[in-house]
C-alpha cells in the first residue's frame, strides 16, 4: 500500500472519530436541554401518582443528578463495550432493542441500495441515449416527478392501489423479501430518478472526453465505448453521492417504516422520541452516525482506489 494511501485512511478514521464524537455529544446534550425531563417522563409511564420524591429517586437511578459531561463519558465509557443502558420504555437493554431493529431497516435499506442500482443504470443510460430525442425528454419529466414525490406518500399510495384497491399485494403478515419490498421500493423511487439523470449527465460528459475520443479513432463501436470506457467512469463520480442517498434512505425509513408498519429502526426511533425514552435514542443516535460516516467514508476511499487505478491504465481517473 503507497503511502499516500495509507495517510489518507488514517486520514478518513480521524474523520470518523471526530464525527461520531461531535454527533453523539449534540444527542446527548439537546436530550438534556429539552424542557422535558427524562425522570418525570419515566415515572409517569410507571406510576399512577407523580411525586416529587419519585421524580428524584428516578433521576438519581437514571444517573441525571451527576454533572452533565460525566454523564456523557459515563455513557461513552458503557457504549465501547455495547452497553447502552435498559430502555426506559420495555425495561430490556438497549442493545437487545436495537438488535432486533436494526437487522430490519438494513435489509430494507440494502434492497432499496440494489433496486436504486439498477434503475439508475437502467434510467441513465437511456436518459443518455435518449437525449435529442421526444421519449428522452419524457423520461426526463418522469424522473422530475419521481424527485418530488415524498417517500410517505409513495407508501401511502401503493397501499391504496395496489393492497386495498386491486388485492394485488398484502402490506401485512408477508414473510420472506415480500415483507421488506414495499418499504424499499418507495424509498428507492427518489433514489433511482435522482442518480438516473446524474448519471445520464455523467455520461454524456464523459462520452466528450479525450480517452473516448482515443476509442473511436481506435475502431471501437459506440456501444463499447459506452459500456466499458464511459459508464465505469461515470459510477466512480457518483459513488459518494449514491451513499449519501443510502443514507438518506436510512434517515428516510422513519416515516416510510410506520406507514407500513414495519417494526424496524426508524420505526423504533420514532417511538421512543414520543416517549422520552432516553437511552433508546442515543444508542440509535450512536448506530446511526457510524453506519452513515463510516458508509460515506468507505465509498470515498473505494473511489479514490479506482480512480488511482484508472490513472494508472490511461484512463481519465
Amino acid at each position: 500500500m503507497r503511502r499516500e494511501t495509507k495517510r489518507y485512511i488514517i486520514r478518513k478514521i480521524a474523520i470518523v472519530i471526530l464525527t461520531v464524537f461531535v454527533v453523539t455529544l449534540l444527542s446527548f446534550l439537546l436530550m438534556r436541554l429539552s424542557p422535558i425531563d427524562p425522570a418525570t417522563a419515566y415515572v409517569k409511564r410507571n406510576s399512577a401518582i407523580v411525586t416529587q420524591e419519585q421524580i428524584d429517586k428516578a433521576r438519581v437511578m437514571l444517573g441525571l443528578d451527576k454533572p452533565l459531561l460525566l454523564q456523557y463519558f459515563d455513557w461513552v465509557r458503557n457504549a465501547v463495550c455495547m452497553d447502552f443502558g435498559i430502555s426506559l420504555g420495555t425495561g430490556n437493554p438497549v442493545a437487545n432493542e436495537l438488535a432486533k431493529t436494526v437487522s430490519v431497516t438494513l435489509k430494507v435499506v440494502a434492497l432499496s441500495g440494489i433496486m436504486m442500482s439498477i434503475g439508475a443504470l437502467a434510467v441513465g443510460t437511456l436518459g443518455y441515449l435518449g437525449r435529442n430525442r421526444i421519449w428522452g425528454t419524457l423520461l426526463s419529466l418522469l424522473t422530475m416527478v419521481g424527485i418530488s414525490v415524498p417517500g410517505f406518500y409513495l407508501g401511502t399510495a401503493f397501499i391504496d392501489i395496489f393492497a386495498l384497491k386491486l388485492g394485488w399485494l398484502s402490506v401485512l403478515g408477508n414473510t420472506g423479501i415480500a415483507k421488506y419490498f414495499p418499504v424499499a421500493l418507495c424509498l428507492s423511487v427518489c433514489g433511482i430518478c435522482f442518480y438516473g439523470q446524474m448519471l445520464a449527465s455523467s455520461l454524456e460528459r464523459e462520452m466528450e472526453q479525450d480517452y473516448a475520443m482515443y476509442a473511436r479513432c481506435r475502431g471501437l463501436s459506440e456501444g463499447y465505448i459506452l459500456i466499458f470506457h464511459g459508464l465505469p467512469h461515470a459510477i466512480v463520480d457518483l459513488l459518494p453521492s449514491f451513499a449519501q442517498m443510502l443514507s438518506l434512505c436510512l434517515a428516510n425509513a422513519a416515516i416510510v417504516e410506520r406507514v407500513f408498519s414495519l417494526p424496524g429502526f426508524g420505526y423504533l426511533i420514532v417511538d421512543a422520541v414520543v416517549k422520552r425514552d432516553s437511552p433508546i435514542i442515543h444508542g440509535a443516535v450512536l448506530i446511526l452516525a457510524l453506519v452513515l460516516v463510516v458508509l460515506d467514508s468507505f465509498t470515498e476511499l473505494l473511489q479514490y482506489i479506482l480512480r488511482s487505478d484508472m490513472r494508472a491504465k490511461g484512463g481519465r481517473g
